[in-house]
Formats: C-alpha cells, structure tokens, sequence
C-alpha cells in the first residue's frame, strides 16, 4: 500500500472509516453483522443501542488500541494483547472474562475436548506461549506478510482467551502492519477478504497447524494484496464522488464552510452539528448553514431527533461502503472460487 503515493494519501483520509469496515467485517466473521449504517448510528449514539452493536464497537476501539501499540518503539508483550481483548470485551458475556488469560481448557466444536474438532493447548502454557509469539512478533528480519500471517495462525492456536480470540488475532495483522510499516496510515480491510471464504480462512489457518506453512503464508499475501487493491478503488470512488458534490455546490468562496465540511464527510457520514464544528473550526451558526447547503443538494440527509439532536447522513457514501465490501468479497472468491487456490 506504500507503492502508490497519491493513493496512500487519499486512503490516509478515509483511515477511520477503514477501520471501522474492518471491524465490522472482523465482527462478522464471528456471527455478529449489523449493516455500516447502524454502527454509525451507533457510534454517535455513545452507548445507546443494541448489545451486537455495542460488541462491535468495542472491536472498533480494539483496532483503534492495536494501531496505537504497532506505532509505538515500545516491545510488544502479553499485556498489550490482554489491553486489546478488555477494549473489545465491554458487554455480556465477554465482560466478564475482559482481558483475562483463560485458565482452563479450549476447545471448538463438540461438548467436550474428547468430541473437539479443535483443542487448544493446557492453560497453564498460554502465557509462555503468548511471550513466545511476542518475541517472534518483534522481529524485523522476515517478510511481515508472512509474520502476520503466521502470528495470527499461532495466535487462533493458542487460543488464550475464552471468547473473543479471532477478532483479537485479527487485530494482532494490524499491529505488525503498523509496526513494520506496511499500512502506517490506514488499515488495510483483510478481514472482509477472509471473512468471504469462512471455510477456506478455518482450511488454511488448519493448513498451518499441519505445518504447511508456505501454502496459509501464500493465501494470507493473496487476501491482504486484493484487500488493498479493493480499498484503494474505494477510495477512488470517493475522491470521485467528493468531486461531483462541489460541481453541485456551483460557484462558492475559496474559503467557504461547505468545502472543508466535504472533506471531512468520508470519515463522518452520519455527523451531527457539534462533531462537524470541530472538525471543520467554524461557529454553531455557520456549520450548520454548511449542513444545511449540502441537504438542499442532495449531498446530506436531514435526521431529526429532539431527544439526541439532529443528524444528517451521506446517503451516497453508504452506497459505495455497500458496493466496496461486495466488490472485495466477489473479488476474493474471482481469485479463488470454492477455496483460495496456492500456485
């Protein structure tokens, strides 16, 4: 994603609404799905909403948390692993078990270890075993592709939580994508590529435990280059349709409120008159003339809410978040249909 500069620093604008679509998609892998425009909703809601919706959320600030360890000089350790899963374990039941190391058998599938199709290693190794993976998730001297992949395999193995272990080993790609300078500005959405072939991810995340490394390694590049393809097309398509809104606007003053208000409806598309006057630095008054500009345009759409205030959404940016996470998931099943193919 460094290879195109004018690419990475439009992406770098639409980072946080990346994050949140890898979030979701993260989340959804695991069962838990609401659509872009609820979560935003949501978001702007602060902890109104449905528990699903507040789960997710919760994944959306333990991205946020891994970016922030994959940018710092510190050395990663088991603690910053166990802060990742407490951001994201904020209601039931995950609540209860937040940022606690399991100290009891894991296993997936059947009733009981004897019946698993899975079954993790005794509790009593999981901290060594997470220190391990911290040391192997530190080095700098291997394709940080093919860290994150195995890091992230090692991780599901391990499986050192009692619920929550794939968005956190989802987290931990974007941790050594920002520590090793892959993705230092923007999280690349792997999730949504992973999550279109479920049965082929739980294939190759096995493949590896078998020790076929190369060929999990292989499938993991495949998703994270189509995942990066598909957000920089994404984001393409919103520089493009920021274009048509300020051919709308027609003739307006270099410094109008309008024009700083469009730039930052990508990273807000449901936004509220007190999150765009800080954003955009201009009074009470004047932002809301803005807001009001672009409904008359057709660019926003007016929500009224005397209880928490009025909102107004960009219906046009939903349609394209709708139409990128499809063309990422068809994209993934184009390169690989039925399971990703290994040259």
């Amino acid at each position: 994603m460094n290879d195109d500069p004018a690419g990475l620093i439009s992406l770098e604008g639409l980072g946080r609404q990346l994050l949140r679509s890898e979030a979701l998609a993260s989340s959804q892998i695991e069962g838990l799905d609401v659509s872009q425009r609820k979560l935003a909703e949501a978001d702007r809601a602060g902890q109104d909403g449905h528990f699903k919706t507040q789960e997710i959320l919760g994944n959306i600030r333990a991205l946020e948390l891994a970016t922030l360890i994959g940018a710092s000089a510190r050395g990663l350790d088991v603690e910053a692993i166990t802060r990742i899963h407490l951001e994201l374990a904020t209601v039931p039941p995950l609540d209860r078990i937040a940022g606690e190391l399991r100290e009891e058998p894991s296993w997936i599938g059947g009733r009981s270890p004897l019946e698993a199709e899975f079954v993790g290693p005794p509790w009593q190794k999981v901290r060594p075993l997470l220190e391990d993976l911290c040391t192997f998730m530190d080095r700098d001297d291997l394709s940080p592709v093919a860290q994150a992949a195995i890091a992230h395999a090692q991780f599901e193995t391990i499986h050192p939580f009692g619920e929550g272990n794939g968005r956190v080993g989802r987290a931990l790609i974007q941790v050594i994508f920002r520590r090793r300078e892959v993705a230092p500005r923007c999280i690349p959405p792997v999730s949504i590529v992973l999550g279109a072939n479920k049965d082929a991810y739980i294939s190759g995340l096995e493949s590896l435990r078998e020790g076929e490394v190369d060929a999990w390694v292989r499938q993991f590049a495949r998703a994270v280059e189509t995942a990066a393809e598909q957000a920089l097309s994404f984001s393409e398509s919103v520089a493009a349709l920021q274009v048509k809104w300020r051919e709308r606007l027609g003739r307006v003053r270099s410094d109008a409120a309008v024009l700083p208000l469009i730039e930052q409806l990508p990273r807000f598309p449901v936004i509220t008159a007190a999150v765009a006057e800080k954003q955009i630095g201009r009074s009470r008054p004047v932002t809301i003339e803005a807001l009001g500009r672009l409904e008359s345009i057709g660019v926003l759409t007016r929500h009224r809410n005397q209880k928490k205030g009025d909102s107004w959404e960009a219906k046009g940016l939903f349609r394209l978040l709708d139409k990128f996470e499809a063309a990422a998931r068809k994209a993934a099943w184009r390169t690989s249909p039925g399971t990703f193919r290994t040259p």
